[in-house]
């Protein structure tokens, strides 16, 4: 029988397989996730006549063998696992992988594993994660969403699922429910305004002229209709009406004159040289009035008012007196206030006795000192600066009574809009006695005028501080504030309105409170008022970055049920910049976040690309409730097809490696995607040309081979 009859016939048994395998791969050109295959062609075992022989000594060379081929035949057929094209689907549970790598499947919950690249996924009547036929996809599910666990985790959590577990069914009940967390901290990125000008202002803190308390502006109290009280305020740290700092510096200050200093004396006619010390000024003339024609009382009137720049003194004549007079209106220190005779007079002056004055006028400095000294007129805070303004103004308009803060006459107070109000009541006896108020700069030295203070003070001036009559006030004195707020939530999910308010206290200081709405309190809170926080400061490096922030969490309890909660407040770490800061620039929040949220339904679903299942909530919110494992293999080509887009693990295609997706060697996972077959369908169509005519060629060996046979049936013939 001729070898070559056989040898066509097995070429055409081989090339109808590889006809088959490519007729498959055309029709499963749209096949999500589909691998194709190819025929693997090997020649068959070769007949050997003779072998081949080596190169002799003799000279004579070697010879190859002598063998006849005895066809051809497929020993596999290999499927290529390269990547098909990625198509966008609107099926948010359609996943498609994008490198190395298969889903894990199970027809039996869990016992069996198969896998797929086909990722178009449901989920089925019980919330199961399941193929189109049925198969349960596996992974790693989120175990509870109780609200321990979620108090517990931290925001980057929430996206993480424990893969480090066996794998087991993908299951999410359809009606799940995140519970409320409730919130921990607070961030806040926000700038407080260090610059000398301000938008953001508020009124100083009312004070009253009776009802006195510690004025260190950190432990404020208050009244039985929850009323602030007295709370003394840095006068070097407030601003004017117009958002300007005052920026007082030490000492400088101001004088108020409370009526017109006055001493009276007759003058003694005299020809001899007259002397007089007047606010620390010597002055002195001559006038022989027989010669000069000018009497004694208009030459020492000339005398006085000549130095009047120098002493604030001006005299007038009187019927044989001479009256000095000083209004205390002209800027400067203390020689141009009251008047003193600071030496004693001679010649006309000679009654003018040395420490005789009158003193109408007071000074009032700054200083940054805690302990400011009253006796000298120092004041430091608000309530300072009240107090001693009061008890002059009493002790001026009635000397002989001992002054008494709660009888005073004349009250002082801070009113409602931030204003120094001074009203002059009737004291009830036969005598009126009225005032007249100016205020002035106080200079002296290298101390310089502030006209910021001094022209808000100026409000204060009146010709006449009427007795029983209508009251006078100074500017508006504001302090610069900054105001922001967030919604807290409690253990059961209710929103409580956390309310941040800011004022400068220092010149690299700003203290604060926290209000929440009643019936919400804090703990350590005000007995009067539970629901406000105070004490809470802030202090700034000079380069504007947080120095320190006390204290560091506030502690609430909601009064509805919930649990008490405490509070940790996330302002920034010191010297830096990436929470509370004070430099030169409008103050204003940059943000501020906490970390709470209230319960919610879960709403939607979709797949990020490291395969995990995100459920989204009603509250906003969104988790990781599950993630999808992916399984690679040594040898992807030795799985076993199983049909319906399934493969089962085979001897040679080695054991399976799961992971999570970009971990190993296993790719990324897609969301709203498939994976398309990697059919290429002008390969294929040239490939089933290419097989035709390898199967053609093989038929004519077999025509060919019984022509032959025929030709020698002949020859007996």
């Amino acid at each position: 029988m001729l070898k070559s009859l056989w040898s066509g016939v097995s070429g055409m048994q081989a090339h109808q397989i590889a006809l088959d395998v490519e007729s498959n791969n055309i029709a499963n050109v749209n096949t999500v996730g589909f691998k194709y295959s190819r025929a693997s062609f090997v020649d068959m075992l070769s007949q050997v006549k003779l072998i081949a022989t080596s190169p002799y000594k003799n000279g004579l060379g070697g010879q190859n063998d002598f063998s006849v081929g005895l066809g051809v035949g497929v020993d596999a057929t290999t499927k290529v696992f390269s990547q098909g094209n990625i198509q966008n689907t609107d099926v948010k549970t359609d996943v498609a992988i994008e490198g190395d790598g298969f889903f894990i499947i199970s027809p039996d919950r869990g016992t069996t594993h198969n896998y797929t690249r086909n990722g178009e996924f449901l989920f089925d009547a019980n919330g199961n994660l399941v193929t189109s036929g049925g198969y349960v996809v596996q992974g790693w599910v989120r175990n509870t969403l109780d609200q321990d666990s979620m108090r517990q985790m931290s925001d980057f959590d929430f996206f993480r699922v424990d893969n480090t577990g066996p794998v087991r069914n993908i299951h999410i009940d359809p009606g799940m429910v995140m519970p409320a967390r409730p919130t921990t901290n607070v961030t806040l990125r926000a700038n407080l305004n260090a610059g000398r000008h301000t938008e953001s202002v508020a009124d100083i803190a009312a004070l009253d002229s009776t009802s006195l308390t510690p004025s260190d502006g950190v432990a404020p109290t208050y009244d039985s209709k929850g009323r602030l009280e007295q709370v003394g305020e840095d006068f070097g740290v407030l601003f004017n009406a117009d958002g300007d700092a005052f920026n007082l510096n030490e000492n400088q200050g101001i004088w108020i004159s409370y009526k017109t200093a006055v001493l009276r004396n007759e003058i003694e006619p005299s020809a001899e040289v007259s002397t007089i010390g007047l606010n620390g000024e010597n002055i002195s003339f001559s006038n022989n009035s027989a010669l000069t024609g000018i009497s004694s009382l208009v030459a020492a009137q000339n005398a006085i008012n000549s130095y009047r720049d120098k002493t604030g003194v001006e005299a007038y004549v009187d019927t044989g007196v001479l009256r000095l007079e000083n209004k205390n209106q002209l800027d400067g220190g203390e020689k141009l206030k009251n008047i003193k005779i600071t030496a004693a007079g001679t010649g006309v002056f000679v009654n003018f006795v040395e420490g005789e004055e009158d003193i109408t006028a007071f000074r009032y400095r700054y200083t940054k000192a805690n302990d400011a000294d009253s006796t000298t007129g120092q004041f430091r805070t608000t309530e300072d600066l009240r107090a001693l303004i009061q008890y002059d103004a009493n002790m001026i308009k009635n000397p002989e009574n001992q002054y008494q803060e709660s009888t005073a006459s004349i009250s002082v107070v801070v009113n409602k809009y931030g204003m120094f109000e001074m009203q002059n009541k009737d004291d009830e006896d036969d005598e009126t006695r009225n005032l007249n108020i100016f205020v002035s700069a106080h200079t002296s030295g290298n101390i310089t005028s502030n006209v910021l203070f001094k022209d808000t003070m100026k409000g204060l001036n009146t010709a006449s501080l009427v007795e029983g009559g209508y009251s006078v006030s100074s500017g508006k004195i504001n302090k610069a504030t900054h105001t922001t707020s967030v919604d807290v939530v409690d253990s059961l999910g209710s929103k409580h309105n956390l309310r941040f308010e800011f004022w400068k206290t220092g010149d690299a200081e700003w203290s604060f409170r926290a209000i929440m709405p009643e019936p919400a309190q804090f703990v350590g809170g005000s007995a009067t008022r539970p629901n406000v926080f105070e004490g809470g400061r802030a202090t700034f490096n000079s380069d504007g970055s947080l120095a320190g922030m006390n204290p560091p969490l506030i502690q609430i309890d909601p009064k509805n049920g919930s649990d008490p909660q405490r509070i940790e407040l996330k302002f920034g770490g010191n010297q830096t910049f990436g929470g509370l800061t004070s430099v030169d620039k409008v103050s204003e929040t940059y943000a501020i976040t906490q970390n709470g949220y209230q319960a919610g339904d879960l709403m939607d679903i979709r797949f990020d690309s490291n395969g995990a299942l995100l459920g989204a909530f009603s509250n906003g919110k969104s988790i990781a409730l599950a993630q999808i494992a992916l399984a690679n293999f040594s040898n992807n080509a030795g799985l076993q097809a199983e049909g319906g887009n399934v493969f089962s693990r085979s001897g040679n295609s080695g054991e399976p490696m799961i992971g999570a997706a970009n971990t190993g060697r296993r790719g990324s996972v897609s969301g709203s995607k498939l994976e398309m077959s990697n059919v290429d369908l002008s390969r294929s169509l040239t490939q089933l040309i290419v097989v035709q005519r390898g199967f053609q060629a093989n038929s004519k060996a077999v025509t060919t081979s019984d022509q032959i046979l025929n030709t020698l049936l002949n020859i007996k013939q």
